[in-house]
């Protein structure tokens, strides 16, 4: 797909071709606007990320393929978080002149490969020129009407998970990175089904993925919240090769941070009820602080999470 060769419509054209249907939509690519009839007994959840040239990747160091699979797994962990099925999403490119259509190639190989994966099919957007490259998606995701998992959900008593494992991304900004790593950063894998499987086993009614830092998100939950929480360090899951710091402060592990009352199975159970590896990692307290342990003994560790505007770290490649 050479955009120079095929111009705006043209690329629009071809786009449309390799996006293939998209059953749940009345409507999708090829008019306006696309149409949703949702499902009896559904609310919609909306969510938009964008992925920017020198900003949240570089061409040297990540191919194509990875930068589309990434700019849309950012957003579906946003609707997994909120407990929501993804149905569809809304892409808006702005595309450099020079671009080449190999990489245009990759990109959408990538992004509509994870689209299909999912279940969320692309439904329209915009192409227009500009001097970086930028890709902005809109996913819409839908979950039972009152359900949907909310930071400002968590109460004391409630007991705190995570799944997977966390400093993975951070750790593969490093300029020496192992090939495992790098892999973290540029192409996550969020647990894509935790979010809905908690929600329809009534397991949780709070979560948020863990975007900027494992820290800085369960600060956002406590915010939200009005309640505090006591983590236990030595049971937070570090990806072998990462640090503690990493896993703490580093973010983009889009892994699922969640509460759950004291009645909720152990961490093995959920980790089989939700198909995904799950740690217990602390308990939500009513003392409005983040309280960090190591063997009941409060302790000091970095737990700066990712900001825009704000330095990044060193030796990162960001």
């Amino acid at each position: 797909m050479d955009p120079r060769a095929l111009g705006e419509f043209g690329l629009i054209e071809a786009i449309h071709r390799r996006a293939g249907r998209a059953p749940e939509w009345k409507i999708a690519i090829g008019d306006d606007a696309a149409v949703l009839i949702p499902r009896r007994g559904e609310e919609l959840v909306f969510t938009t990320d964008a992925v920017v040239e020198d900003v949240h990747f570089r061409w040297r160091t990540s191919d194509p393929r990875s930068v589309g699979h990434k700019a849309l797994a950012v957003n579906l962990s946003d609707v997994n978080a909120m407990g929501a099925r993804p149905v569809g999403f809304l892409l808006t490119l702005g595309l450099p002149p020079r671009i080449s259509g190999a990489r245009l190639d990759g990109f959408f190989a990538g992004l509509l490969a994870l689209g299909r994966a999912s279940h969320c099919p692309l439904v329209g957007g915009d192409i227009t020129r500009g001097r970086d490259f930028v890709a902005t998606v809109t996913a819409i995701g839908a979950v039972p009407r009152g359900r949907a998992l909310l930071r400002s959900a968590a109460r004391a008593g409630d007991r705190v998970f995570v799944t997977g494992a966390l400093g993975g991304a951070a750790a593969g900004l490093r300029s020496s990175a192992a090939p495992a790593l790098v892999r973290r950063q540029i192409a996550p894998r969020p647990p894509l089904g935790a979010g809905p499987a908690l929600v329809a086993q009534r397991l949780s009614r709070c979560a948020i993925d863990v975007s900027d830092g494992l820290a800085q998100d369960l600060g956002h939950v406590l915010g939200e919240s009005g309640v505090g929480a006591r983590i236990d360090l030595d049971a937070v899951p570090v990806v072998r090769g990462a640090t503690l710091e990493e896993a703490l402060g580093g973010g983009e592990d889009y892994e699922l941070l969640f509460t759950a009352p004291r009645s909720a199975p152990s961490a093995a159970v959920l980790g089989k009820r939700l198909g995904c590896r799950v740690s217990e990692i602390g308990v939500i307290t009513r003392q409005r602080r983040l309280l960090l342990e190591r063997s009941g003994h409060p302790v000091r560790v970095s737990t700066r999470g990712f900001q825009h505007f704000k330095a990044s770290p060193k030796g990162s490649e960001k």
